[in-house]
């Protein structure tokens, strides 16, 4: 359990150190936020189409802990690719070819973790809040440093930060999780592999995923943007890592809170009620200028953040069988950083251009307040007896 807390850090401090920065890194190399969206967006499409793959490879062939090994290594060569002195296009495709090796940390991690838990409504939430602490602290004290060596140095962290996830993943013990994590056995048959499959076996999965798409466009635009937004308020690397730290600081506290409060109002009650309340912060950004009052509601959406977060991977976990789990995980992480970061970075970074923050803060609340609606008609109160989970977990918490 010891080096699967370290791997969750470790996915933190990855996520804190180059990928909270990135549209800023972006914007340093002469991007302008039209060109940072599609960027983004670009190498948001790449993670959705990859993400997948990356699940049935884990399911299917290597097993999760070995797919993450191979993913590991790409992944800081195209990191470096973002710092190194290259022409625009070269840069475009290190984060592109990025997202598509990096995808699958912490999708595999969940898939790896979830179902080995006695109780995962309890206990995913205390490994899940390490990687938040870990994101906030390499936030923080990543925008103090890279204010005196610039935002290029990130990269070279990120490297560190890939060894280190490394060395967890070679120790990850999985104690007595699923059979399918130590061998390597085809379980899946007809089209499309183990994707189809989870399709064919739980078709509300269409809906569950549709309704993260709208709730994470709003998520994923907000994320992109608001490090723009303080920057353009004159915010320096200091206060955007500073700020990110807070975001991802608050997490943990949400994390905390999460589980206990699926366990006794089920997830579908949790998402609609975080997922409204985070588009109400979002909404306000539109019109805050003060740093102050925006570091604030970044707080709070930290914390709503969690809520959304954690009630969709419980659902995914509980409706889906142990041996799809690789598979199940990615599917929600595509849907999550994927896809509908595509849509949230391009379309934010045009509303961002033509109408400014009101508009790309305000369409991203109505997405993410269209998705928790459509969540409270397609998330599944109780799981029905034909959809029991093959893993341990309290039928309440869906």
């Amino acid at each position: 359990m010891f080096w699967l807390r370290v791997l969750y850090v470790a996915n933190g401090l990855a996520v804190g150190s180059l990928y909270g920065f990135v549209p800023v890194i972006l914007q340093a190399r002469g991007f302008d936020p039209a060109l940072v969206g599609v960027t983004t967006s670009l190498g948001s499409l790449a993670y959705t189409i990859a993400l997948p793959a990356w699940g049935h490879v884990g399911d299917e062939m290597w097993g999760p802990r070995r797919t993450l090994q191979v993913a590991c290594v790409p992944a800081a060569v195209f990191g470096l690719g973002l710092a190194a002195p290259v022409p625009v296009l070269a840069v475009m495709l290190s984060q592109i070819l990025l997202s598509i090796a990096s995808g699958p940390a912490m999708a595999l991690t969940d898939a790896m973790a979830v179902p080995a838990l006695a109780n995962p409504s309890r206990d995913y939430t205390r490994l899940r809040w390490l990687t938040s602490f870990g994101a906030a602290a390499s936030a923080a004290v990543g925008g103090i440093v890279f204010n005196f060596t610039g935002y290029l140095a990130a990269p070279v962290v990120y490297v560190g930060v890939i060894a280190a996830t490394l060395t967890a993943v070679r120790f990850v013990s999985f104690g007595k999780a699923p059979a399918h994590h130590a061998d390597r056995r085809r379980t899946s048959e007809g089209r499309g592999g183990s994707v189809g499959e989870a399709f064919r076996l739980r078709p509300r999965l269409y809906g569950i995923l549709a309704s993260v798409v709208l709730v994470f466009i709003g998520v994923m635009s907000a994320g992109t943007y608001i490090t723009i937004r303080l920057s353009d308020l004159g915010g320096g690397p200091a206060v955007v890592g500073i700020s990110n730290g807070i975001g991802w600081g608050a997490e943990v506290l949400g994390m905390m809170l999460a589980g206990s409060l699926i366990a006794r109002f089920g997830a579908r009650a949790v998402l609609a009620t975080c997922a409204t309340c985070f588009a109400a912060c979002v909404g306000s950004w539109g019109f805050l200028t003060d740093l102050a009052a925006i570091s604030v509601i970044r707080f709070l959406t930290g914390i709503f953040f969690a809520g959304v977060f954690v009630s969709f991977v419980l659902t995914i976990a509980a409706i889906l069988p142990s041996r799809l789990q690789s598979t199940g995980q990615t599917l929600l992480q595509a849907a999550c950083f994927g896809f509908a970061a595509v849509v949230g970075n391009l379309v934010g970074g045009l509303l961002y251009e033509v109408f400014g923050p009101v508009g790309v803060f305000g369409g991203g609340a109505l997405s993410t307040l269209c998705g928790a609606m459509l969540g409270l008609l397609v998330m599944p109160r109780q799981a029905a007896p034909e959809e029991a989970p093959a893993i341990p977990i309290s039928p309440s918490i869906v």
